[in-house]
């Protein structure tokens, strides 16, 4: 009896044994996507991977003792059976070099997977960046006074900590140093000038991976410019100084969208490094006002109407450019254009509209422009373009707005041809359509 018993007992064992749940005698999977971190105090890093466990988890926790880091993801109440991480952290300013950051998964039963990644110390290698400057700079000089003041404002950045800034105007003997230590700081430094002239200025910023930036620029100490007061003009118009407004039918004055009081903004072409713009609230070239750059300090924008020799055009360089025009702060900025979606699809173009007759362009030597000559007959008054691609979908147009005729790309939902005007044609001309694809912009203009 007691032999029979023993086997039961046994046998029961054996099942209970047999009850535990499968794979619950391996340990989780855990996978980081790096082994080997490169830092520096302050910089932000970055680490993700994933734990995974047939079982179910429990935990995942990231921990580095030096940094006080102890992050754990308490996911027992879901016991997911893969669990993805990720996590940032910045390196503490004093820390110590190298440490290790560990990762350790663990699964609903107690078993574990760690993972030891190594942070090393490298430096950084992005230079320093210097904002707010431009390369010539005006200071207004008083006569009465005999002095001009200028004051430098500026903002640096760094991807390390900034170390310092020297300011070397040599001229005045200038040589001074001063302290950083964030990645971001605002100089605000002053330097009393007692006479006129050009004085170069340098300015050397150093952060504590010891990467060096370097930035030239001119001071010019001069009497004040006396510019004409200006007005927040409803719209303004870009043309080029070189280019013979009677050799245009269409395009000479191009239109700037109004972005806030004052401000304007252009998307442009320039062929050469000498291609000039000047910008005007109405479309004359020596209207009530025009507004171009001073000859005395670079990016200045400025309207000197009663002597307009001393405003010339704006070069940008040759290329594609925005350019955003402020007329109260008397500043210019540009960039540069990506072309790289600008529409290289076929167009075509009906130089009558009445005839509905559309040629296809051709293909100018600029990449983003195409053209056709065409003769447009007595009378007419209207032309179009559109791409076959889209047919009808995107139209060239012209549109009214609150101060005149604007023209741009227009999109037309309806899938609808629409025309631009042009001014009456008292005879037949023969003249080349040039359309540019990266501006959105269309010159017409007499062969």
């Amino acid at each position: 009896m007691k032999t029979r018993l023993y086997i039961v007992l046994a046998l029961l064992a054996t099942m209970l044994v047999g009850c535990k749940e499968e794979g619950a005698d391996l340990r989780p999977g855990l996978y980081v996507d790096t082994d080997l971190i490169d830092a520096f105090p302050g910089k932000e890093v970055r680490i993700s991977g994933q734990a995974s466990c047939y079982t179910g988890l429990k935990t995942v926790t990231i921990r580095c003792e030096a940094w006080k880091i102890d992050v754990v993801d308490e996911i027992g109440a879901q016991n997911p059976v893969v669990w993805n991480f990720a996590y940032s952290f910045v390196v503490p300013d004093d820390a110590k070099f190298p440490q290790e950051l560990h990762i350790t998964a663990t699964d609903k039963y107690g078993s574990e997977m760690k993972k030891v990644i190594t942070v090393r110390y490298v430096p950084a290698t992005t230079a320093p960046y210097v904002d707010g400057l431009q390369k010539q700079m005006a200071v207004d000089y008083d006569d009465e006074a005999g002095q001009g003041v200028y004051t430098l404002k500026a903002k640096l950045y760094g991807e390390d900590k900034l170390r310092d800034l020297l300011i070397e105007i040599p001229a005045e003997s200038v040589k001074e140093t001063i302290a950083l230590s964030k990645r971001e700081e605002d100089i605000v430094w002053l330097h009393t000038f007692k006479a006129k002239g050009s004085y170069p200025m340098t300015l050397t910023v150093t952060d504590h991976s010891g990467n060096v930036t370097v930035s030239e620029h001119q001071l010019i100490v001069m009497k004040p410019e006396q510019v004409d007061e200006v007005s927040d003009y409803p719209e303004m118009w870009a043309f080029k100084t070189a280019a013979n407004e009677s050799d245009y039918i269409f395009g000479f004055y191009q239109y700037m969208d109004r972005k806030d009081d004052y401000q304007y903004e252009v998307h442009v072409y320039a062929e050469s490094d000498e291609t000039a713009f000047m910008f005007s609230p109405t479309q004359e070239t020596n209207g009530e006002r025009k507004f171009g750059e001073s000859p005395f300090v670079e990016d200045r924008i400025i309207s000197m109407q009663s002597d307009p020799t001393y405003v010339q055009g704006y070069k940008p360089g040759k290329g594609y450019w925005g350019l955003y025009v402020d007329i109260r702060e008397k500043t210019i900025k540009k960039w540069a254009l990506d072309n790289s979606s600008a529409s290289m699809n076929t167009l075509y173009v009906a130089a009558d509209w009445n005839s509905w007759t559309f040629d296809a362009m051709k293909t100018a030597e600029t990449p983003y422009q195409q053209k056709i000559d065409v003769t447009i007959k007595k009378g007419n008054q209207y032309f179009s373009f559109y791409t076959v691609k889209d047919d009808w979908g995107h139209v060239w147009r012209c549109w009214k707005t609150e101060g005149g005729d604007a023209a741009g790309w227009w999109y037309s939902e309806a899938n609808e041809g629409d025309s631009g005007q042009l001014p009456t044609i008292t005879e037949d001309v023969n003249a080349t359509v040039v359309f540019d694809t990266a501006i959105k912009w269309c010159y017409i203009i007499k062969k």
